[in-house]
Formats: C-alpha cells, sequence, structure tokens
C-alpha cells in the first residue's frame, strides 16, 4: 500500500514539477519578449524619427539627385527591416542562446562524450552561415534597392497622372512598371532559391547530430553503459537543440535583411547637413532692422562639371527699395533668390543683409526676415487656412481674412462651403493655379517680413488680376525691400531698380525709361511684349471667324 502511495504521489509530484517549469519558462519568456519587442519598436520610432530631422536639413541638392521614392523606402521598409532584426532577431538570438546552453549543460551531465560526437557536425554551420550569409547579403541589398525603385516609380506616376492620362500613356506606364516588377520578381526568387538551399542544409546539420546520437546512445544502451531513461533524455535535448539551430538560419535572414537596410539608411544620416544650419546661435542676432541686401562679386556653378550659374553679379538693394530682375529662361534669376534664401551655398562674403555676411546668419533669423513666393508653387494638403499659416504659430482670422484679400485670394475663398477650412487636397489639387499662387502669396504677406521676395509669382494669373494685387501690394511693399522676379514688363515697370540678366551676368540696370531709352536688351523685350499685347487686342476686337 505504501509502495503504491509513494507511485501515486510520484505520478502527481513530477507532472506538477513539469508544469510549474513550462509556467515558469512562459512567463520569462513573455517578460523578455515583451521587453525586447517594445525596445525594438522605440528604437524604430526613434530611427524614423531621426532619419526624418535630418533630411529636414539636407541641402536642396541632395533632393535634386534621390528620388522622392527611394527616400520613402527608407524611411518604411528599410526601417521596418531595422526593427525586425533589433525585436524578433535579437529575441530568437536570446531565447536559442539559453535554449543551447540549458541543452548542452544537460547532456554534458548525461555523457559528454556523446554530446562531443554529437556536436562534430555543429561546424557546418558556421560554413554554411558564412557562404550563404555574404550571398545572401548582396541580394537582400538588391531587393531593397528594387523596392525603392518601384516605390519611386508609383509616386512619380501618381503625381504625373494627369499627364500620362493626357499624353495616353497609360500602356507605356503599365509595361514600365511591369519591368520594374519583374525585375524585384526576379532578384527575390534568386534570394529564395538561396534561402531554399540554407534552410535544407540547416536540417542536415541536425539530422546529422540525430544519427551520430542514435547509432553510439543505441550501442551503449545495447551495452549497458547508459540507461534507456538517459538515452531517451538526452534524445530530447538534442531535440531541443532544433530549434536554436533553426533560429541561427532566421537570424541570419533577418541580420542580412537588416544590415543591408541599416546600410541605406546610414546612407541618408552621413549624407551632410546644410552649412544654413551651422550658422551662429539664434540668439546672436535680432530681427533684420536695415532690410539691405548687398551681392558682392558672386559668382556661383551648381557642380564641378557645369559651367558657372552666375557670374561676377555686383549689385546693391537699398532698405526700402523694389528690385526688378529680368531676363531670358535661364539667365540666373531664380538662382539668385535661391542663394539669398541660402537653398543653395554662397561663397564667404558674397551675399550682405545690413552688412552682415549670410552665412553667419542663423537659418531662423533669416527665413523669419524673408517672405518668398516662388514660381513652383507647393501647397500642403491641408486647409487653405493651415496652408497661409505654413510658418506662422498662430494668427487671428482677421490678419488671415487681410493677408488674402491683399492676394486676390478672399473672393475665391468665400466662394467655398468651407471658407478657410476648406479641404485643398494634395498639393492643392482643388485649387486652380492662380489660387495657389495667390494663396502662396497670402503665406507670404501675413508673415509680415521686413524682405519681400517674389519669383515670378504672377506667372499663372490674368493681367487684370496681377494689376489687382499689385495696386494692394503697392503698400504692402511700401517701406519693404522686395525683390521682384518677372517676365512680364508691366510687372517690373515701377520698380526703383530694374537688373536685366543674360546668361549670369547684370548687362544692363536701371530704372523703366531709362533702360527704355538706352534701346538694349531690356528696350527689345518690351517692344515684343508689346507687339504681343496689340496681336491680343486686335483678336479680341475681331472676335471669332
Amino acid at each position: 500500500m505504501v509502495e503504491k502511495k509513494l507511485a501515486g504521489i510520484s505520478l502527481l509530484y513530477y507532472p506538477a514539477l513539469i508544469l510549474i517549469a513550462a509556467m515558469i519558462q512562459g512567463f520569462f519568456r513573455y517578460s523578455w519578449r515583451i521587453n525586447i519587442n517594445g525596445f525594438s519598436r522605440k528604437a524604430e520610432a526613434d530611427l524614423r524619427e531621426r532619419v526624418f530631422s535630418h533630411l529636414q536639413k539636407l541641402p536642396l541638392s541632395y533632393f535634386q539627385h534621390h528620388k522622392t521614392g527611394d527616400l520613402m523606402s527608407r524611411l518604411t521598409i528599410d526601417i521596418q527591416a531595422v526593427r525586425e532584426l533589433l525585436g524578433f532577431g535579437s529575441l530568437a538570438s536570446v531565447d536559442a542562446m539559453i535554449t543551447i546552453v540549458f541543452s548542452l549543460a544537460c547532456m554534458i551531465a548525461i555523457d559528454p562524450w556523446l554530446t562531443l560526437w554529437s556536436m562534430l557536425a555543429m561546424p557546418m554551420i558556421t560554413i554554411t552561415v558564412r557562404f550563404f550569409g555574404r550571398h545572401i547579403f548582396r541580394w537582400s541589398h538588391s531587393v531593397q534597392e528594387q523596392l525603392s525603385d518601384i516605390s519611386a516609380y508609383v509616386q512619380e506616376n501618381l503625381a504625373g497622372m494627369r499627364v500620362v492620362q493626357v499624353y495616353a500613356q497609360e500602356d507605356n506606364q503599365i509595361a514600365g512598371f511591369r519591368k520594374i516588377s519583374s525585375d524585384c520578381m526576379r532578384k527575390n526568387m534568386w534570394l529564395a532559391t538561396l534561402w531554399g538551399i540554407f534552410w535544407p542544409l540547416m536540417r542536415v546539420v541536425s539530422g546529422i547530430a540525430a544519427t551520430i546520437v542514435l547509432w553510439l546512445g543505441g550501442r551503449q544502451v545495447l551495452q549497458g553503459t547508459m540507461s534507456l531513461g538517459e538515452f531517451v533524455a538526452f534524445n530530447g535535448y538534442l531535440g531541443m537543440l532544433t530549434w536554436p539551430l533553426m533560429a541561427i538560419g532566421y537570424v541570419v535572414n533577418q541580420y542580412q535583411r537588416g544590415t543591408a537596410a541599416l546600410s541605406r539608411i546610414g546612407e541618408v544620416l552621413d549624407a551632410e547637413p546644410s552649412p544654413r544650419y551651422n550658422g551662429a546661435a539664434a540668439g546672436e542676432f535680432n530681427l533684420l532692422a536695415g532690410r539691405t541686401i548687398d551681392f558682392r562679386d558672386l559668382t556661383f556653378s551648381y557642380g564641378p562639371g557645369n559651367g558657372p550659374a552666375l557670374k561676377n553679379i555686383t549689385l546693391e538693394i537699398p532698405a526700402g527699395t523694389v528690385c526688378a530682375i529680368v531676363g531670358e529662361t535661364g539667365s540666373g534669376k531664380s538662382t539668385l533668390v535661391n542663394l539669398l534664401l541660402r537653398l543653395y551655398e554662397p561663397a564667404d562674403k558674397t551675399i550682405f543683409i545690413d552688412g552682415i555676411d549670410i552665412n553667419r546668419l542663423p537659418a531662423p533669423a533669416l527665413t523669419e526676415a524673408i517672405g518668398y513666393v516662388s514660381q513652383d508653387i507647393f501647397l500642403f494638403s491641408g486647409t487653405i487656412r493651415d496652408n497661409i499659416l505654413f510658418g506662422m504659430n498662430t494668427a487671428d482670422m482677421a490678419a488671415i481674412e487681410k493677408a488674402s484679400s491683399m492676394a486676390q485670394l478672399l473672393p475665391a475663398v468665400q466662394e467655398f462651403t468651407g471658407k478657410f477650412e476648406t479641404i485643398i487636397g494634395e498639393r492643392g489639387v482643388r485649387l486652380s493655379g492662380g489660387q495657389k499662387q495667390r494663396t502662396a502669396l497670402a503665406r507670404a504677406i501675413i508673415k509680415n517680413p521686413p524682405i519681400l521676395v517674389l519669383d515670378d509669382a504672377f506667372s499663372s494669373v490674368d493681367a487684370e488680376t496681377e494689376e489687382k494685387i499689385l495696386t494692394q501690394l503697392r503698400q504692402f511693399m511700401a517701406g519693404r525691400t522686395t525683390l521682384l522676379i518677372s517676365h512680364r514688363i508691366a510687372t517690373v515697370r515701377d520698380a526703383d531698380i530694374i537688373v536685366y540678366l543674360r546668361h549670369g551676368e547684370i548687362i544692363e540696370r536701371g530704372r523703366h525709361q531709362e533702360l527704355l531709352a538706352r534701346r538694349g536688351a531690356y528696350y527689345e523685350l518690351y517692344r515684343r511684349q508689346q507687339l504681343v499685347r496689340q496681336v491680343e487686342n486686335l483678336d479680341r476686337l475681331d472676335g471669332p471667324l
């Protein structure tokens, strides 16, 4: 009876121990999974924020040489691959190490020599990982690059959908996408082939170890040097090594993908920020007061292989005056403005505001002092109000309406049901070209800047609307230094000084009447535009045939 009771107790005791051990194992695995996965998610968020913040400070030239879709892929797909490496990759590594240490300790306790024999196949793991790892990394990197190409192609196609449909290029775009997608599939198939060979080899290694144990351990059981229970336990511990072996393969996969992605992210982080963010501390300069702009022997080119876009520009724009710049397309007008804004870096001591080299000015002081409207308008997919207040902390509705009225935007806004809260869609798709320009102009006006730069800001509005805007702006520009760039003589004729650029050089400067009297390039441009206007008036009078 006593023996039966002891046997009954044993039947309850050992299963209970196994249950407790499983519960403890489950608790610790849950704990480290929560911590490791939580760490990987935080690291992902921090890395994504750091990359995005770094992108905000890169020079404009960087974005002219890198596709938007490629950068988006690095911010999403690549960072996700890094997160998987830090998350489940680290988790699998920790899990595998703990299991390997525990299993080997138990195997050595049962039979050290049998453990040594069973480990003879393990060096094959190192050889397999080293051989395949090199090729897997190369193809993983190539696949990541191909995914970036797909993202860039789709982004460009969707952004230019209107042009695609107008020119009936849908089939050609589909063919182009099919080619890129096929290349991606081909590279993925090569990568899958490598993994298709790698995983079975890992199983072969574990199978060799099991075969050795079955042969040598079975002999020891038959010879009586090992009990059947020890043999079963040894095989159980050896079986526990199967998952770590598989985990090694998984970790190698995550490591190769993660390091390939990390190298692409590193390329972004290694890019040098624009020098405009390396200026003096913002507190060293107050808001610029005098607003005198001075260009001194300024020469600039976009790269070593390119000729100078601007040559020996010397120009002083006194505070409170309006300086107009005219010239043919490609003469350097917008380049001059970009250098003033430090979107490109001018040479030291070539551009001054109030006698201060702009390369010494911190970016906030420079951007606060300048209100800028570019010829390439970009609006964000928020409300009209959000776009007008872009760059402003806050402003009351009266100020928004005043700026909109001055930009001749208010009548158009009042026609919308939502007024200033109207959602304008991606890149302002719900607005016409003229409405976009007037929104951008209101955005510059509401800043109330001491310096106003209008880079062909009226190209998308008709002559009548332009005249209304200029009438309102004349009062606003009074006392402000204004740089006015335009192709239309009617826009610049009232400027205090007019500069004519050709091939990056100033060939004429003076007031409107002075330049007409010289009968030079400015006069020829004026005469051509007068002829065009006369022809348009005649066509309007004649009416349709």
